[in-house]
This record gives C-alpha cells, sequence and structure tokens, in this order.
C-alpha cells in the first residue's frame, strides 16, 4: 500500500492556483512556483538586496554583502582555481559569513559543496575529502592545521580561513585576503541541471565509515519548498486552533531563524536555503548555548523555533528564562526525537499560547517525509505525522511485501528529494535503493488514520528468545520514570535468547536510583521480555551528536572499549 498525503491543509495549500501548488514532474511530484533549481534560489535571494541576512554576534550582513563577497570567491574559485560544472569542493569550516559566501559561491560555478564534519579527527576528515576527490578544500584554522599534518594533504589546493600562516605556498589562498582584495564580480550563477550534484553529506553510523550521500541539484531546490510548505502548514494550523493569524512580517517565510545546528547537517543547511529564498534573518550558533539563545530572543523577538528536546530542557532550566525572552515565540518544530509532554507543558507555562509541531525525514531523503502539529501532535505525541505532499511511503516487510495498518516494518519513501547514490559505494547505493523506493531503515507503522510512527531504526531493534525490542519504546518507558534524566537502551550476547534487552541510565539531579524500584516501574509498563534485566546507573551525561540527541555509536563503542 502506498501512503500519500491526506492532511487537509496540506492538501489545500497544495491546490491548483495555491503557492505550494504540485504538478507532475520528471522524477515526481514537484511544486509549480518553487525554482527547480539552485540557480533559480539563488537569484531570488538576490532580490532581498539591503534586507539583514546575517547576524552574529560582532556583525550584522545584507543580503547585498553576502552575495557581493559570493561573487568575489567564485571568481577565484573558477579563475584561479579551475573550479567547474561537476567538481567537488570540500568545506571543512564552521557557520558564519565565510562559510555562507564559500558554499554559495561553489554552486555559483556549477559545482558540489562537500561538507566535510568538522568534530570527525583528522584522519576522518581525510577520507572523506579523498573519497569525493575534491579538486579544493577550504577550511578553517583549526581543521587546517589538522588536514595538513595528514600526508595525503599534500596533494590539495586550499584556501584556508583564519590563519595566514597556514598558507603553505603558492597552491594555496588566505580566506580574508580573498574577500578583502580579491576580483569585484556579479554573483551570477552558471545554469545548474536538476541532476548536477548539488551537496555531499555524510551519514554516521555505529561501525564502519560514513557513506557520502549525493544530493542532486533538483533535490535540493525542492527542499525549499517542502520547508516553506511545512512552515504553511504550521501558520494555518496555529490560526486554526488559536483563533489568530500570524503577521505576514512574522510568519514562516519571513520570520527569524535561529540555525542551531552544525552545517554539515541537514538541519543547517536546510534553514539557510529557506531562510536565504524568503529573504528572513538568520542567526547562526557556532555551538548551542542555551543562556546566549536566550538573550539572543530578548533583544530579537523570535516567533518559532527549530529544537530537538535538549534544547528546550536547557532553556527552561535557565534562571533567565521567561515570558520576556520566550514570550514571542507562536512555533516550536521538534525534529523526530520523542518529546516528553512534561516538557511541553512546562513550556507553556512559560507562554500559553505556543504551538509545537514534529516532523521525520533523514539525510538520504533529503529533507521531511512527514510533519504533524498543534493539538493532534499533543494527542499523539509518538507520532511524526502525516506524509507531505511530493512524497510516497510504504511500510514493507523484510520479504518485501506491504505491512497491514498497524504492523511494524520499515518505512520505504520515493519523492524527487531522493538521494542520487551513495558516492563511491555502489553496493550500499544498491540495497538503500530498490526499485525506485529508498529503504530509511527506519521500522514504523501507520495507523488507522494515517498518521506514521517511527518505531526505531532496524539496527537498534534487539533480537531476544525470537521477540523483536525497540530500543525507543524501552527508552520511552524508563525516560518517564522522574528520577531517570537520560537513557540509551542496546542488546547484549545471551547464550540461551541469542540477546537481551540491557540498558544505562543517568540520575535526575545526582539522585540515587533504586534498580529494582526503576525495573518494577517498567515492568508494570512493557511486556516482560522487554523489561531489562542489567540496567546500569552512570553518571556523567550520555554523549550526544552535533544535532543533540543521544549519539548511540559513540556510547557503544564506549562500552566496548570498557568491556
Amino acid at each position: 500500500m502506498i501512503y500519500r498525503c491526506i492532511d487537509p491543509v496540506a492538501l489545500a495549500l497544495t491546490a491548483p492556483g495555491e503557492m505550494f501548488e504540485t504538478i507532475a514532474g520528471p522524477r515526481g511530484e514537484m511544486f509549480r512556483n518553487i525554482p527547480h533549481s539552485l540557480s533559480g534560489i539563488y537569484r531570488a535571494g538576490q532580490n532581498h538586496g539591503a534586507r539583514r541576512m546575517l547576524q552574529t554576534e560582532q556583525q550584522s550582513y545584507s543580503y547585498d554583502t553576502i552575495f557581493a563577497l559570493a561573487g568575489r570567491l567564485a571568481r577565484v574559485f573558477a579563475d584561479e582555481f579551475g573550479v567547474t560544472r561537476g567538481d567537488y569542493v570540500a568545506l571543512a569550516m564552521t557557520s558564519g559569513v565565510e562559510w555562507m559566501a564559500c558554499f554559495m559561491a561553489v554552486h555559483a560555478v556549477g559545482a558540489a559543496a562537500v561538507m566535510v564534519n568538522t568534530r570527525c579527527a583528522p584522519e576522518e576528515m581525510v577520507h572523506a575529502i579523498s573519497q569525493v576527490k575534491a579538486r579544493l578544500v577550504i577550511a578553517d584554522a583549526d581543521r587546517a592545521a589538522a588536514l595538513q599534518a595528514e600526508p595525503a594533504s599534500a596533494d590539495w589546493r586550499m584556501i584556508v580561513s583564519g590563519a595566514p600562516s597556514l598558507v603553505r605556498d603558492a597552491r594555496d589562498r588566505d580566506l580574508a585576503d580573498l574577500l578583502a582584495n580579491g576580483p569585484d564580480a556579479p554573483f551570477d550563477p552558471v545554469e545548474r541541471a536538476p541532476d548536477d550534484a548539488a551537496i555531499v553529506l555524510f551519514t554516521s553510523g555505529t561501525t564502519g565509515r560514513p557513506k557520502a550521500v549525493r544530493l542532486d541539484d533538483g533535490a535540493m531546490a525542492h527542499v525549499v519548498g517542502i520547508a516553506g510548505l511545512v512552515g504553511a502548514i504550521q501558520d494555518r494550523r496555529f490560526a486554526m486552533e488559536f483563533g489568530r493569524e500570524i503577521p505576514v512580517e512574522r510568519g514562516s517565510a519571513k520570520a527569524a531563524t535561529i540555525i542551531a545546528a552544525p552545517v554539515f547537517h541537514f538541519s543547517g543547511i536546510m534553514p539557510f536555503l529557506r531562510g536565504l529564498y524568503y529573504g528572513a534573518p538568520l542567526f547562526v550558533f557556532t555551538r548551542w548555548n542555551a543562556e546566549v539563545a536566550l538573550d539572543l530572543m530578548e533583544r530579537e523577538p523570535l516567533t518559532r523555533l527549530g529544537f530537538v528536546p535538549t534544547m528546550l530542557s536547557d532553556m527552561l532550566a535557565s534562571p533567565k528564562v521567561g515570558p520576556h525572552n520566550l514570550g514571542t515565540l507562536m512555533v516550536l518544530s521538534n525534529g523526530a526525537a520523542a518529546l516528553d509532554l512534561k516538557l511541553v507543558e512546562r513550556m507553556r507555562d512559560v507562554v500559553p499560547t505556543v504551538m509545537v509541531s514534529n516532523t521525520y525525514g533523514q539525510t538520504e531523503s533529503a529533507a521531511w517525509i512527514s510533519s504533524i502539529c498543534g493539538s493532534d501532535y499533543i494527542e499523539h505525541p509518538e507520532s511524526v505525522g502525516y506524509v507531505l505532499p511530493t512524497v510516497e511511503v510504504r511500510i514493507v516487510r523484510d520479504d518485501g511485501s506491504d505491512a497491514v495498518i498497524g504492523e511494524h516494518a520499515e518505512i520505504c519513501m520515493r519523492g524527487i528529494g531522493m538521494m542520487r547514490c551513495y558516492i563511491g559505494d555502489d553496493q550500499a547505493t544498491a540495497e538503500t535503493i530498490t526499485n525506485g523506493w529508498l529503504r530509511t531503515g527506519d521500522n514504523g507503522w501507520v495507523d488507522a488514520d494515517g498518521r506514521l510512527y517511527l518505531a526505531d531504526r532496524r539496527k537498534n531493534m534487539v533480537i531476544s528468545g525470537g521477540e523483536n525490542i525497540y530500543c525507543a519504546e524501552v527508552e520511552r518507558v524508563l525516560g518517564e520514570h522522574p528520577m531517570v534524566a537520560e537513557v540509551v537502551a542496546y542488546g547484549r550476547p545471551d547464550e540461551r535468547l541469542g540477546e537481551r534487552i540491557a540498558a544505562t541510565v543517568v540520575p535526575r539531579h545526582a539522585q540515587l536510583i533504586d534498580i529494582d524500584e526503576l525495573r518494577g516501574y517498567a515492568r508494570s509498563r512493557l511486556a516482560g521480555y522487554k523489561v531489562p534485566r542489567d540496567i546500569a546507573v552512570r553518571v556523567t551525561p550520555l554523549p550526544r551528536t552535533p544535532t543533540m540527541k543521544i549519539d548511540r555509536g559513540t556510547f557503544l563503542r564506549e562500552m566496548k572499549d570498557q568491556a
């Protein structure tokens, strides 16, 4: 069975004549009124002129200013480094005005931006850059120093940011010098085809090296439409539930946006492209800090905030929190992590009329697959919502047949946003894209009303005595205990059962945890075979990914090393 959009609000917004009207395209349903290439997205951004594009702690930058910097760099990339259509340019740098100008310039000359994880070890960064055969590497001071210590970097041409002393010879250039003294040139992006490579992101996993996900130009332009549509759905739902319209200047299209996620993640790139297209001001964090965020929101009243639960918890725990900094918020957008309704209640103590939403997607799908918001989400907090327009979903059993309503199986999707391939890994590509469908690697199910639920990553499922145990379910129950601050569940080898479920918990406020009491709590809420026999207590916080979700891979490696 193929699931498509049934959300009446989304269907109304995508009807003929509407801003997000959908039409049939060569690779699937697409938006009529959104540019179908990044060239068009950037040209739309140029129309915002003197409007504020970026605000840092030190300075404000207009659209005109950043486009001028990007035009200057594009000329240098083409003339001095020979970068052209089809090339890959690696960006190993944190977010900010220099990153924005470089990212835009890469696309202006027709190349693809390779987003190197700046928190990786040098050897991992070298592998990523070598994997795509990057013609040029642009690195900030910390990354440049680390990369130059690796033998492979001797063959690269490099632009260095923030450290002129690391410019090795005539092969390299200093980024600040190029921005200040490079040739003046208009930002004039080459025409890009929908199947041109646009961005490369690297997936993470518990084993093996990250895979290089190639996302094409048409997919990335489509992302802007999906992001705009989801925002419009939220605006419409807010008006329906609270009886008042969000003013246009504060609505989803024009609202100022905090980008707290790193730019080597899709959740960092997507709000940048959306903001650029619609002309929204952007506030960029190189590292999440709740105190800084609250200070910012006091100075710059925001109407919406994308978050993971940890971010919200951090802000609510701050002595600075109050209506004076959070009071203008209207929409909170969760990023598919499980949300404790108690957190929502605490937020509504500060902002009674805030609306909460959730979305689901992954790097390989380029943006979102489904979304849910408002009272529907509060009533179904475990759901990731309804399939979005332009996306199709199947729930597929291991034998390839379709699961029935309510049955757990793998979520598969197709749509214009799908990745093209894993670069240099044909086998992994073939295993992930079968008969035009992207296998997400997530287990999920659909309820009788068409809502999609995310059960777990398939690799995070423990099979104990022939019974499937989803780690997310165990984590949700243990995490609801008042003495538990954080929890991670996992499988352990068992001679009789094959595997058994285990868990590690972090106590809240340094409290002592009665393991027997916690196990009894779980037993009252879970089937007996799902209750962890082994529960360990950890006094330090669990490791987290750059997007602030629990880093299961790092945790399991730590467990293995300790064993």
